[in-house]
């Protein structure tokens, strides 16, 4: 009867073990699933990472800052390669994480486009 316990017993702490073992391997080393994500350029997923970790009020702001510069940054870079498409799907996950960003209230179109000359007055 002991023999059975104890075989038992082993057996299970063995699975706890190896359970931990594969959920250290998940995370990434020395930083959060967020950070990784972020520098592996994989936004996105970086963005659905933000609110699950526990983070105070002003870590969590900053990582917003961070998270919508990322997505500026992309929106520069596609509307340089000509994807007005992606520049203004980019340029909007950017304004839902920061709206009241000044850098962020100019509009693609008006990216795109030089602005046409103040017409000038010639009087006689």
């Amino acid at each position: 009867m002991k023999s059975l316990a104890l075989r038992l017993l082993s057996v299970l702490s063995l699975a706890l073990l190896l359970g931990a073992c594969q959920s250290l391997l998940g995370q990434a080393p020395g930083g959060s699933g967020f950070e990784a994500r972020l520098a592996a350029g994989q936004l996105e997923a970086a963005q659905l990472q933000l609110g699950q970790e526990h983070e105070d009020a002003a870590q969590l702001a900053e990582r917003r800052q961070r998270l919508a510069d990322a997505y500026l940054q992309r929106s520069r870079e596609a509307l340089q390669a000509g994807d007005v498409n992606g520049a203004s799907n980019a340029l909007a996950r950017a304004r839902s994480l920061m709206p009241r960003a000044p850098a962020l209230a100019a509009d693609v179109k008006d990216i795109g486009q030089p602005k046409a000359p103040a017409p000038v007055k010639c009087e006689p």
